[in-house]
């Protein structure tokens, strides 16, 4: 190990760590010295731009002040003009001036403008004019002995006078800005002399002003002052000292932080400024006053503040941790070396609990080391000091030899190198092992490698444990459709080779379904369909003899496959025996069952060309078989012949596509309108499937629904087409906000096979559809087949709101008394009866005979096929409830289904 106290020393403090302690304090000190400084000089600089502000906020009242006042005065002095003007100034024309001049929307302020004769003698005023008029009577100009004065002063010298702030006869507070007027002079102008104005003097003038309005147009509104401003008046230019001030405005306050007066040696100075504005013969000031204001606190210094003592603290941080980088560089050292013991007694933990053996060996081949498992896999308790040949069977040591010599060539590598060998046990035995080695670290002469050993009979023995359970039924133990499948291809495989030697053989399979296996899994549950399922297996074994193939294919189907010089004949006796075997009662968990099945046979001859025949094809033959023995009524076998179907190459691979139509997204729904016959209205619609073929286009229906309804897919393609049918009537209501039904039609593959009434639940329910708006179409031939089968069917889809109405009504040949007994509501007449309607008597005379009947049975009728308008009148007139046809609408894609329905259908 590498001497812990110099590793130390190379990550220890420099010789002069005290001297770097005291320089970075010195550093940090700095920092806080020159923050300091710069926030001071921001508070500074703050208070200067404060001062500036405050000069320049005064000013401008100031001059707005005086800019208003005159304004107040020249409106004075205009209607002065108009009585030195002319001889005779009438009210009229008074009013005339005042609207020209725009006093109310010049001047709000201005509360009124009235002409007040004076009367020496008495010394009174009196308002002449008075503009604006109105209702109200005002009392005249109250008028003090000052006042008297200042208006004989004002006569006398032509002036303009002011009077104190006062409640005018309007109710405001106020001043009165007022001008003499006197009467027209020859030059039209101010007489002149003193005389001359006394003898001409008329009175008067004068500007009622509200004076809360005056300062609202020089001060801001809506904002707090900066400063504390007072606005008063302090008298007349002539007076005497000591008069009393009148204060007319006053507001503003003191600033934040105003209370702490422990604050006070670091605030500025306080702003303080006076202005004195003559107004008329009075003075009014204007006074300004900013308090101590606290700058260092404000955002601006204290962002500077901040910003320095955060890059003062950061340095500080970093040379705090640059210091502690030695310590810690140590303490790294110490817990290196814990860690790495620790993870040594780890690892060797882990190893030792492995399930894949492990060992170590050296150049020689001799084992140094070895986990439990590798002594389990060898069976020896002791590993450490043997040769690798020791352990391995002699005739593969030459082969072991020639690899430990390799491994010295491959030790640049940093992949494995793996060898098979047989291995021996301490009891002698041998095993397959697997060995792949890896080179290591290592201070061991010559070099040390790492074995990962595998017993390879294990890793066998689980794979085809694997593959078993890949290709066998779970409950059974029969095997599944894939090894069922598989075994067919390699059958037909062997069976082409031989024909080729010119030994043919034939094949023969069967397919078994039990009838109504179902109802057992419904009335007693999965637990003892499990149960039935193994009795039915093992009769099955009982019934076959070991060069048969028995397979499960999934649910309650099952297949046999013999391939013998006499297949087609045994396994018909194998069909009839296995219908047997079923018939007999099951004793099931105290319950007495019996089960039937039906059964398809297919079979190739001996002399048949086996190039055109594969798999897919015999298990679609033998299933359709099946379903032909299953509609054939209960405990039936049925043997496809080559006359029953001749399928060629172009049809089979169509077959085959069928299959994949679902996974490809191909087929789609069409939706053809019905309307009702009296009003024209929309009240629902027909899916109809069709198949759009990725490379053949669309496939019509006619040649692939009996496909699918022969092979058994009709039951998937079903459930797939009352889902979309339901997911698109939804929509439907969402558009139209009214109810649309939706046809679907019922296979009888479906009514037979597949539990319909679970597969309407679910689909409702998913789409949140009513029931009463979803209606199932059956043949007439379905529904009396198995009258009793069917009657209870559509009981419970009647149960559940569900419509179900009788398709091509007329054209089978069943007895009205079986259609009475079941629960439809609603019969669709055939287009076949509908051709020659309305000019042929006798199809005229039929079709009404239907209607008649529905009526009588009250049952509802559709009649498909409409094509004339003469056919939809008749119709009409003889009370038929629903129609559809080519005449009212053909079949559209879901997209312009919806786009007709919102665009077209809705608005008539």
């Amino acid at each position: 190990m590498i001497d812990r106290a110099a590793r130390q020393e190379g990550y220890g403090l420099p010789s002069d760590a005290r001297t770097s302690r005291w320089l970075a304090r010195g550093l940090v000190v700095l920092g806080c010295l020159v923050t300091l400084v710069a926030w001071n000089m921001v508070a500074g600089r703050l208070a200067q731009d404060a001062q500036v502000r405050f000069t320049a906020f005064g000013e401008a009242r100031e001059l707005l002040f005086d800019r208003h006042v005159k304004r107040l005065v020249d409106v004075a002095r205009s209607f002065q003009g108009l009585f030195l003007s002319s001889d005779e100034v009438s009210r009229a024309e008074f009013g005339t001036h005042y609207d020209i001049l725009q006093v109310r929307q010049n001047l709000p302020e201005v509360v009124s403008v009235h002409l007040d004769h004076w009367d020496a003698a008495s010394r009174r005023l009196s308002t002449v004019y008075r503009q604006p008029v109105d209702s109200d009577t005002h009392a005249d100009p109250l008028v003090d002995a000052d006042r008297a004065q200042w208006i004989e002063l004002a006569r006398d010298n032509n002036v303009s006078t002011l009077t104190p702030p006062h409640r005018l006869p309007e109710g405001f507070e106020g001043i009165d800005i007022g001008v003499p007027v006197y009467r027209q002079t020859g030059g039209g102008g101010d007489p002149g002399a003193v005389a001359l104005r006394r003898a001409r003097y008329l009175g008067q003038v004068n500007v009622s002003v509200d004076l809360g309005r005056l300062i609202a147009n020089v001060m801001p509104e809506g904002v707090t002052l900066p400063y504390r401003v007072k606005l008063s008046d302090i008298g007349t230019t002539e007076g005497v000292s000591g008069q009393p001030e009148i204060v007319m405005f006053e507001r503003g306050g003191h600033g934040p932080l105003a209370a702490l007066r422990w604050l006070d040696a670091l605030r500025g100075p306080a702003l303080d400024r006076r202005y004195v504005i003559e107004v008329g013969q009075r003075l009014w000031m204007l006074s300004l006053r900013q308090e101590p204001v606290l700058y260092l606190l404000r955002s601006e210094a204290l962002l500077v503040l901040l910003s320095g003592a955060l890059g003062t603290l950061v340095l500080a941080m970093t040379l705090h941790q640059m210091q502690r980088r030695a310590d810690r560089s140590a303490a790294l050292v110490h817990a290196m070396d814990r860690q790495a013991a620790f993870d040594g007694a780890r690892l060797r933990g882990v190893i030792d609990q492995s399930n894949e053996g492990i060992i170590t060996f050296d150049a020689d081949g001799r084992v140094l080391a070895a986990n439990p498992a590798a002594h389990g896999m060898f069976q020896r308790r002791v590993l450490c000091g043997l040769l690798l040949s020791e352990l391995i069977d002699p005739a593969d040591r030459p082969a072991l030899r020639d690899y430990l010599h390799g491994l010295g060539d491959a030790a640049a590598g940093t992949g494995d190198v793996r060898i098979e060998l047989q291995a021996l046990r301490g009891d002698t035995s041998m095993f397959p092992l697997s060995l792949a080695c890896r080179p290591l670290v290592s201070a061991v002469p010559g070099g040390e490698w790492l074995g990962l050993l595998r017993d390879q009979g294990a890793s066998q023995r689980a794979a085809a444990a694997m593959r078993k359970l890949a290709q066998h039924d779970a409950l059974t133990g029969l095997i599944n459709r894939e090894a069922f499948q598989k075994r067919l291809v390699q059958a037909l495989t062997e069976l082409r080779a031989r024909a080729a030697q010119g030994t043919p053989v034939p094949l023969a399979m069967m397919i078994i379904d039990l009838d109504r296996f179902k109802k057992i899994n419904e009335t007693l549950g999965h637990l003892v369909g499990d149960r039935v399922l193994l009795e039915i297996a093992a009769r099955l074994r009982g019934a076959l003899d070991d060069e048969t193939v028995l397979a499960r294919l999934g649910g309650d189907e099952f297949a046999v496959m013999l391939v013998e010089p006499d297949a087609p004949a045994h396994i018909e006796e194998h069909a009839r025996r296995i219908l047997r075997l079923l018939s007999e009662p099951l004793e099931v968990d105290g319950h007495r069952l019996r089960v039937s099945g039906s059964i398809g046979i297919t079979s190739i001859g001996a002399g048949e060309d086996l190039h055109d025949v594969d798999g897919v094809a015999l298990m679609s033959q033998a299933d359709s078989a099946m379903y032909v023995a299953k509609n054939a009524g209960r405990s039936q076998l049925h043997v496809h012949h080559r006359e029953d179907r001749q399928i060629s190459p172009a049809q089979l691979q169509l077959e085959v596509d069928l299959h994949r139509a679902l996974e490809r997204q191909e087929l789609e729904l069409y939706f053809q309108p019905q309307f009702d016959c009296r009003t024209r209205a929309l009240v629902g619609a027909e899916a109809l499937l069709r198949w759009n073929h990725h490379s053949q286009g669309m496939v019509s229906p006619a040649e692939f629904i009996p496909m699918a309804e022969e092979s058994g897919l009709i039951v998937p393609i079903g459930r797939w087409v009352l889902d979309e049918a339901c997911r698109h009537a939804r929509t439907w209501q969402a558009v139209a906000g009214r109810p649309l039904s939706v046809a679907v039609n019922l296979a009888s593959r479906q009514m037979v096979d597949d539990d319909i009434v679970s597969a309407v639940q679910e689909s409702l329910a998913r789409h949140a559809l009513p029931a009463a708006l979803l209606e199932l179409e059956i043949t007439e031939s379905s529904a009396v087949t198995d009258a009793v089968q069917a009657r209870g069917l559509l009981n419970r889809l009647a149960d559940l709101g569900v419509g179900v109405s009788i398709d091509d009504f007329g054209v089978g040949y069943s007895s009205l008394s079986y259609l009475r007994d079941l629960p439809v509501q609603r019969f669709k007449i055939d287009r076949s009866f509908l051709v020659n309607v309305p000019h042929d008597a006798g199809s005229s005379r039929l079709v009404t005979a239907m209607i008649s009947m529905a009526r009588s049975l009250e049952v509802g009728l559709v009649a498909e096929g409409v094509e004339t308008q003469e056919q939809l009148d008749f119709l009409a007139q003889q009370q038929c409830d629903v129609a559809q046809g080519f005449l009212l609408g053909k079949p559209l894609p879901a997209p312009e289904f919806m786009r007709r329905l919102r665009d077209q259908w809705l608005k008539v």
